[in-house]
């Protein structure tokens, strides 16, 4: 096979599995490459004639191959797309580095060796802006103001080396918002941040969360980031860009909205007439939401001190208001007919998806975990 030949982590997740589909599908002629630590628990890539499975591991030197399957790589390899992350928020900070920032680091280190590259696509988040507020424009970002997590604090740090070494490879950064399901079906793949607190805006749990009525949040749908992902790097690839992935101040819709439509949803749905009535927690500036915090943590309320455990490692986000750039993003899908679908045409299919399969509980869907 002449075509393209692609060096690809990360198939096990959500984008990667979906991107790869989709990439094998738009070039019948391109080959691929797969770096897998399980390779049984993905036993349907072996069937494909064109995929080849390796077993690795990117936080390892040299991705964990032999000699020379790792030789081959470098000798073969036209495209690199690079999706392995550990995406848990609650890990300590070394063990993100180690696939997000040294993994990346390991990738870029086969990829300088690799003769024949033309394309290396390095999937990133938009929350590499960690606490920084305002708009977040479309290129590197040389400096933060914190983080919520070790998953965005490790995965900055894997962009900065990403963007540090387009001075010798052709790179370019994907920077995807939040995917919330999928525009047509409402199927959701694998549960995120946005899932949970839905799923605990039933539960009368919290009084106040951080955020503000008046503020925009950046949603996208699961099939129209993985078809806007593969056109930018089948169609639009320059070397050196950072793009967003996202919905942007044109398609994110406001806080205000997701809480009243979420309310109406959950009101009417037979599945939580248990929890009636719901009363959606106030938002808060994000000082008042973490003095709330610490009067909870420091009281007898066991139940809700593990809980607000578990929110800290992602909810305070929410109370940080920014928002994504996405003029070059607009710019590059023009004459593709990736129109982003309105929020409003879709998510009532995402929270009745979520409602019957218990949030990820029945169905075998993915709970947050490595993408």
């Amino acid at each position: 096979m002449n075509g393209p030949a692609l060096f690809m982590t990360g198939v096990s997740g959500l984008v990667g599995s979906e991107l790869l589909q989709t990439l094998l599908d738009s070039r019948p002629d391109r080959s691929v490459i797969v770096l897998t630590r399980n390779p049984d628990k993905i036993p349907l890539l072996g069937q494909n004639t064109r995929i080849t499975v390796v077993e690795g591991d990117i936080s390892r030197p040299g991705l964990g191959l032999h000699s020379r399957t790792l030789s081959q790589i470098q000798k073969e390899a036209t495209e690199i797309m690079h999706c392995a992350a550990e995406t848990r928020f609650g890990l300590p900070i070394e063990e993100a580095r180690a696939t997000n920032t040294r993994g990346t680091s390991n990738v870029l280190k086969v990829a300088r060796a690799c003769n024949r590259l033309e394309k290396f696509g390095h999937l990133s988040t938009a929350y590499v802006a960690g606490r920084t507020t305002g708009d977040i424009p479309e290129s590197t970002l040389p400096d933060h103001s914190g983080f919520v997590n070790t998953y965005q604090q490790s995965k900055y740090e894997a962009e900065q080396l990403v963007c540090e070494a387009m001075k010798e490879i052709p790179i370019v950064v994907y920077r995807l918002s939040t995917i919330i399901g999928d525009s047509k079906t409402g199927h959701v793949r694998q549960y995120n941040y946005f899932h949970q607190v839905l799923r605990l805006f039933a539960r009368n749990i919290l009084p106040v969360a951080p955020g503000n009525e008046s503020w925009q949040i950046d949603l996208i749908p699961t099939d129209w980031s993985i078809s806007a992902l593969t056109f930018l790097f089948e169609s639009r690839f320059v070397p050196g860009e950072v793009i967003h992935v996202c919905a942007g101040k044109g398609g994110s819709p406001y806080m205000s909205y997701v809480k009243e439509i979420t309310l109406e949803l959950f009101q009417r749905h037979p599945l939580l007439e248990k929890w009636l009535p719901i009363n959606p927690p106030k938002f808060v500036p994000l000082p008042e939401y973490e003095e709330y915090v610490q009067r909870s943590m420091a009281g007898n309320d066991n139940l809700l001190i593990e809980i607000l455990k578990v929110l800290n490692n992602f909810l305070p986000q929410m109370g940080i208001h920014q928002s994504f750039d996405d003029q070059q993003l607009l710019h590059k899908l023009e004459g593709s007919g990736l129109a982003l679908p309105p929020f409003c045409s879709y998510f009532s299919k995402v929270i009745d998806y979520c409602l019957e399969k218990d949030w990820g509980r029945k169905g075998g869907d993915a709970l947050p975990g490595e993408r």
